[in-house]
């Protein structure tokens, strides 16, 4: 009985043996890929919906999407070969949609992501089109005035990665964050991803009424973004442009009241914080006529920009 115990376990040493060093060979064969790109979601956040997918012509707008002639337009874009992931989050109440996208961009320039298109507000365009037509999502149809989005390119350990980020505000005022963190199959040419659109600064306008006196009421919402920006923007410095093209009797009338309603703004940015020695505003009177859609008549124009 001893001896045929003995034979039992040494043939069975050998058998675990060759079985350890198949399951080696078998790890160190299989191909190496790359490191998963993992972006912490928004800390007072909860996963709303999740979903992984390939696409060898996957849509990235790089331009606010527009609606011409019942067809989609979208000046800027780009068409890639992706392996991704979409997340939905559902902010926590209390919690505005400028903070949960101020998280995502402050998560991706400490990966040294590369901004190549950046939004906010009504220059973002519909929420309409951002939700039924880019994102395919009814969760992210909201508010155009409190609305933000990013597309970002970035390099990891070899590996190209495509982020797109868009938050918003729903009419319920229930605040959703949806990323999409994109593996590119195919390398993105070194010309797109190296010449960022960022540098073309967000700017939020609003008109201003002229009954006897100048009157600039942005919303509080609108505000907000603007004084998230300026705290995710290195070295932000704030252009406050004042508009006016009509009901003045005189160049030097429109030039001070422009100027005026430009001041306006400021004062409401420097109560909310924002240091007076980076704000800067200029009354143009009808000295700039050019604009379409929101850029023209009486108004103002802000601008974060990181010079």
């Amino acid at each position: 009985m001893v001896v045929e115990t003995r034979t039992t376990s040494a043939w069975a040493r050998p058998q675990r043996l060759i079985a350890l060093v198949s399951l080696f060979f078998a790890i160190a064969i299989q191909p190496v890929s790359a490191q998963a790109l993992s972006i912490a979601p928004y800390a007072h956040s909860t996963l709303s919906s999740s979903e992984t997918f390939s696409n060898e012509d996957y849509l990235v707008p790089n331009s606010v999407p527009k609606r011409i002639n019942n067809q989609l337009r979208i000046e800027k874009e780009l068409r890639v070969n992706v392996t991704g992931l979409k997340e939905t989050y559902r902010v926590n109440d209390g919690h505005t949609t400028d903070q949960a996208f101020g998280h995502y961009l402050s998560k991706l320039k400490a990966l040294n992501a590369n901004i190549l298109y950046q939004c906010a507000s009504r220059d973002c365009g519909r929420s309409s089109s951002w939700a039924q037509n880019i994102f395919n999502n009814s969760k992210l149809y909201g508010e155009d005035a409190s609305q933000f989005y990013l597309s970002a390119w970035l390099e990891k350990e070899g590996q190209q990665w495509l982020v797109s980020v868009y938050a918003i505000e729903r009419g319920n005022r229930r605040v959703y964050a949806h990323v999409e963190t994109l593996k590119l199959n195919s390398p993105l040419n070194s010309d797109l991803a190296a010449s960022p659109s960022a540098d073309k600064p967000t700017t939020f306008v609003f008109s201003y009424d002229l009954n006897g006196v100048v009157s600039v009421n942005p919303t509080l919402a609108d505000i907000n973004q603007i004084i998230e920006l300026t705290r995710s923007v290195d070295n932000a410095n704030v252009y406050i442009l004042g508009h006016q093209q009509e009901g003045y009797s005189s160049a030097n009338e429109a030039l001070a009241r422009s100027k005026e309603a430009a001041d306006q703004v400021a004062s409401l940015l420097r109560k909310r914080g924002v240091d007076s020695a980076r704000i800067t505003t200029l009354g143009l009177g009808p000295l700039v006529t050019y604009g379409s859609g929101a850029h023209i008549g009486n108004r103002v124009e802000v601008l974060v920009l990181s010079r």
